[in-house]
């Protein structure tokens, strides 16, 4: 349970057991194999589902929810969960962007919640991980908004409603625009690095200062915090994705 950065100095990674990755040349790459093991692990997740949902009943029967919490239960949740947020916003587009949006929710989700279990890296941490991600969104939505109106009609909307001010709406909206990846990057970046730069000094330090029961006991409340903090930066990172996607859509519309 350590940021990236803690990795480069020496702390301990399960990953590091791997032999090149346990060498000095190759403690370089933990970042880059604890992002691999996110996919990896998102991947088994996918594959749960779908072996979930091919064992639901046919018919009408399948519409009906398992007694007890099942894998097929939460996945359920979880599709209707993102679903119904991308509907919110959306609209009739919310179908088009879903799986976009559940697979970034879940990455993310994913790479901020293994900082939490000792001895693994948050990929999260790192802005290699987040600004893929975040310029993956950025040419989403723009690409959206060129397909639904045209280069030549997203490109006015750049320009304002007034033709005078016309230079000066371009550079502040290129601008905002270009902004928008680095802050969805840096935004993740920062909370998921200070969550758990956190939670390694007191789960790892603390024990050591106030003894066992109280080094330990205290550490519990900022475990939870940390889980707390993981899902709503993978939910408030989804949600800024859907509203960039809205804005980019919904303003063609109105032309």
């Amino acid at each position: 349970m350590m940021p990236a950065a803690l990795a480069s100095e020496g702390a301990f990674t399960w990953l590091s057991l791997i032999p090149f990755l346990g060498t000095e040349e190759g403690a370089k790459y933990l970042p880059f194999a604890h992002s691999m093991l996110a996919t990896v692990l998102c991947l088994l997740v996918a594959w749960l589902a779908r072996s979930a949902m091919l064992r639901a009943p046919k018919g009408p029967e399948g519409l009906i929810p398992e007694a007890n919490l099942k894998p097929r239960n939460f996945f359920e949740l979880y599709v209707e969960s993102i679903l119904n947020m991308c509907r919110g916003v959306l609209g009739a587009d919310a179908e088009r962007f879903f799986p976009l949006i559940a697979g970034v929710f879940l990455y993310v989700l994913v790479s901020n919640m293994m900082g939490v279990f000792p001895g693994f890296l948050p990929p999260t941490d790192q802005l290699n991980t987040n600004l893929p991600i975040s310029i993956t969104v950025f040419l989403v939505y723009n690409i959206s908004g060129i397909r639904r109106q045209g280069l030549v009609n997203y490109a006015k909307h750049f320009m304002g409603p007034v033709l005078w001010l016309a230079p000066l709406m371009v550079l502040i909206e290129v601008v905002s625009h270009l902004v928008r990846p680095v802050s969805l990057a840096v935004r993740l970046y920062g909370n998921i690095f200070g969550d758990h730069l956190v939670l390694d000094i007191f789960l790892n330090q603390l024990p050591n200062t106030l003894g066992m029961v109280l080094g330990y006991g205290i550490p519990v409340v900022f475990l939870g915090l940390g889980i707390f903090v993981s899902f709503i930066q993978a939910f408030v990172f989804s949600l800024l994705s859907v509203m960039y996607i809205a804005l980019a859509v919904e303003t063609h519309d109105e032309h």
